[in-house]
């Protein structure tokens, strides 16, 4: 058995999360898809993630870990074949980016729920190593695809060699086994009911604190190319770097964040990073030139390079199987976040402005400081600082 799959599921699931950003430009314009439907192939895109997330637990809970994997990463390469190939407008490229999103949260699911599962001990240090992988492939996947669009490669042959980066993933996963999740059920109400009544309140906690993070995050993450466009005229090339600068952050302050994890309470290391992102937001949506934008989007990254994995390693305060119920809970409200907030994001930049709709951002994460200490509290952390 390896551990191979793991930090591989990670790194894809990271390189098809993030390239909607650097194409949503050449996207809009291609097929002439106006500013305040922007945010729908996003929309559409999430909803997959979260219905894949569903099938996971409702329908797929019985089928070993290796078969998942292979199976995800098949419909990917559909998925993203589709999109890059028959795509004529709005609606069939919104139709296949939803099928892209399916098989995307079950690929991105499995590592967090093996390593709640396995290695329940320091569960939030050993999340932010293995989520180290889809960290790294968002901070190449926005220079490769930059460098692309700015070689004259149209956005479809990008989706396209990611399809084919799919099947190769698929081929691995099928040679290289990990440990299967052992006691998984198909999910029916009463199991649902048992893992709620085991701790109501932190499972609440979870769910807001993930749905409120990662919607604030993906504004970012899917909007920040099209603002550096939209408000400093930047080129394609140019515009990608800037979710590569987050990236960057977010990698070097894992080198930092990372030990903390295992000598702070996870809920301290929330109220940091989520008030670090208020302001670095702020002061990003009214930078006055785009190298001051760079700079503060690479500071936005590294104050909170391991927040979501600290939200997801509250699984782990969960008995046996609920962990991985609770950790694929916890996916899904960041999934149904990220629906929200960049959809929302679309109408509110045209109708004020891209400086006003990437300030919104801020106001998910000033609720994340409140929900930190209802954690702590709820979780029976208890008031120290340190272990």
């Amino acid at each position: 058995m390896t551990h191979l799959p793991l930090y591989l599921a990670q790194f894809f699931s990271g390189v098809v999360w993030v390239t909607l950003g650097p194409l949503l430009d050449s996207v809009l314009r291609d097929l002439d898809i106006p500013l305040a439907q922007g945010g729908v192939p996003a929309l559409a895109f999430f909803l997959g993630t979260v219905s894949g997330a569903v099938c996971l637990n409702f329908l797929l809970a019985r089928v070993p870990v290796r078969l998942l994997l292979v199976g995800a990463a098949l419909v990917e390469t559909v998925g993203l074949t589709a999109a890059g190939l028959l795509s004529q407008g709005l609606w069939s490229f919104t139709a296949a980016y939803f099928v892209a999103g399916l098989p995307c949260m079950v690929i991105s699911l499995i590592p967090g729920m093996w390593v709640s599962a396995h290695m329940r001990e320091k569960a939030a240090y050993v999340l932010s190593i293995v989520m180290t992988g889809s960290v790294l492939s968002m901070l190449l996947t926005p220079v490769v695809i930059g460098a692309l669009l700015g070689a004259g490669v149209v956005w479809r042959w990008v989706l396209v060699g990611e399809a084919a980066l799919s099947v190769l993933l698929a081929v691995t996963f099928a040679l290289r086994p990990v440990a299967d999740i052992s006691g998984r059920e198909n999910l029916r109400w009463r199991q649902v009911r048992a893992v709620v009544s085991h701790n109501p309140r932190l499972l609440a906690g979870i769910a807001a604190t993930s749905f409120m993070f990662l919607g604030g995050e993906t504004v970012l993450g899917v909007w920040l190319p099209t603002f550096e466009v939209d408000v400093f005229g930047a080129s394609a090339t140019w515009a990608s770097l800037a979710l590569t600068f987050y990236w960057v952050g977010q990698l070097l302050g894992r080198a930092v964040g990372i030990p903390l994890t295992r000598k702070r309470f996870p809920s301290s290391i929330l109220v940091f990073s989520a008030v670090w992102m208020v302001v670095f937001v702020l002061v990003l949506a009214f930078s006055p030139s785009q190298a001051a934008s760079l700079a503060l989007t690479f500071g936005a990254g590294l104050g909170v390079c391991v927040c979501y994995s600290v939200i997801g390693s509250y699984a782990s305060k969960f008995p046996h199987w609920h962990s991985g119920v609770v950790y694929s809970l916890f996916q899904f409200s960041g999934g149904v976040g990220a629906m929200v907030f960049p959809y929302l994001t679309g109408p509110v930049a045209a109708a004020w402005g891209f400086r006003a709709a990437l300030a919104m951002a801020a106001v998910p994460a000033v609720i994340v400081v409140g929900l930190a200490f209802y954690l702590r509290r709820v979780s029976g952390e208890g008031f120290r600082t340190s272990d």
